[in-house]
């Protein structure tokens, strides 16, 4: 990915390859799983970390209020799920979603 004033150039994989495309800025830009390898911590690492002491910064160090911009309003929980179908073979398939008028 390449920032150059107001356009990103970005190459992607496709099935057939790579792609390369450029954006306008601003863009909402997603990445693959595949991008990072990641690091496994060894036990030693971990111990050397808990030793080393934690810089702690005030609120009012970066100038900072410590308010709350967001109200929940209500919470419910998710609509029960139906039950499922079980289906013999596909043209029995098919009959079930064209009953239910998923499919024409």
């Amino acid at each position: 990915m390449e920032i150059a004033a107001d356009k990103v150039t970005v190459t992607r994989e496709i099935d057939a390859g790579l792609e390369t495309i450029e954006v306008d800025l601003p863009a909402v830009i997603t990445v693959d799983l595949r991008l990072n390898e990641p690091r496994y911590v060894k036990l030693p690492d971990i111990m050397k970390a808990k030793k080393k002491p934690l810089d702690v910064t005030s609120f009012e160090a970066l100038g900072v209020s410590p308010a709350v911009f967001l109200k929940t309003v209500k919470t419910e929980p998710p609509a029960q799920r139906q039950k499922g179908v079980m289906v013999k073979d596909v043209t029995e398939l098919v009959d079930v979603l064209k009953k239910k008028g998923l499919i024409s």
